[in-house]
């Protein structure tokens, strides 16, 4: 089997969510570390153009945002579940209520304080990818984010007052989702006072904590794009008979997110499903490489 190699930053929460789910299905795997603010010279030849982490490389095939990372996992690593009890429905809509409500409810919180302390270079990049926002007037979002993240906090410590788990007795998708963004609170000490206040709460963050993240070593930058450029693409044609707007493996498009980072990455549709997409591109460094991004949250059209 070809390594998996997940291209993160240390203190990236999504990459947290995707580390925890390592640890639980026991993936051995490797780290490249990337920078947090662009340039990225050694990502961006893998992705297109895509800047968001974390990134997962397997040879040439190359998996974009979370969504499809996490399906991806389960599909080679099913057990341990992360759907336990047939409650994949459940985790999936706590997994896009994590990452789009509760997620950008912590950041405002966070960055009232912090935003002085990490730099111009961090601001203008978070800026960019806003496009054109200005990330140092997030902050003015912080008196409502707070009401927001002190719900989302007790109503997951009123949840784990009697079970171990958020869906009961087993880790699942909605534990590492609403993991990640309880995990980032802690960077802003008066932002992690909110959780420390919840006693169920802080049992659970424990114990996920102590999860670890599975069986890790580091890889250089270098030796991930060679691996890329001497290996093809897995990925095999396969047309999706029911998609609603007749995408079809050979159409060229542009696939861009929705919320944030907005660098279209441009390709041949390879293969299509009602949840993902590949296409392949032509990188001058690495030859062929098949891209693949979630549907949910991203928009697909012609270039």
């Amino acid at each position: 089997m070809a390594e998996i190699i997940l291209h993160q930053y240390v203190t990236s929460p999504f990459s947290e969510k995707i580390r925890k789910i390592f640890a639980h299905k026991k993936v051995s795997w490797r780290s490249v570390e990337q920078p947090a603010i662009m340039p990225k010279p050694k990502l961006i030849p893998l992705t297109g153009g895509y800047r968001r982490i974390p990134v997962l490389q397997i040879g040439a095939d190359v998996w974009c945002d979370t969504g499809s990372i996490i399906r991806k996992i389960d599909e080679m690593f099913p057990e341990p579940s992360i759907y336990p009890h047939g409650m994949q429905a459940a985790c999936l809509m706590i997994n896009l209520f994590a990452d789009r409500r509760f997620f950008f409810s912590t950041t405002p919180v966070i960055f009232e304080k912090l935003a002085p302390l990490v730099g111009k270079e961090f601001l203008d990049d978070r800026s960019k990818m806003m496009r054109g926002a200005n990330f140092e007037e997030l902050t003015l979002l912080a008196p409502d984010a707070r009401n927001y993240v002190r719900a989302y906090l007790d109503n997951l410590d009123r949840t784990l007052a009697d079970q171990p788990f958020i869906l009961g007795s087993s880790f699942s998708l909605a534990d590492a989702a609403c993991f990640h963004c309880v995990w980032f609170l802690r960077v802003e000490p008066s932002a992690f006072a909110m959780a420390q206040k919840c006693a169920s709460l802080m049992r659970w963050f424990k114990r996920i904590d102590a999860m670890g993240y599975g069986d890790v070593k580091p890889m250089d930058p270098d030796e991930a794009l060679k691996i890329a450029k001497e290996s093809t693409p897995a990925t095999k044609p396969s047309a999706d008979s029911g998609d609603p707007n007749q995408l079809k493996p050979g159409a060229r498009v542009s696939v861009i997110p929705e919320d944030y980072g907005f660098d279209p990455v441009t390709g041949t549709v390879v293969a299509s499903t009602a949840y993902e997409i590949a296409i392949e591109r032509e990188d001058s460094q690495l030859g062929r490489i098949v891209n693949h991004f979630p549907k949910l949250g991203f928009r697909i059209a012609p270039p």
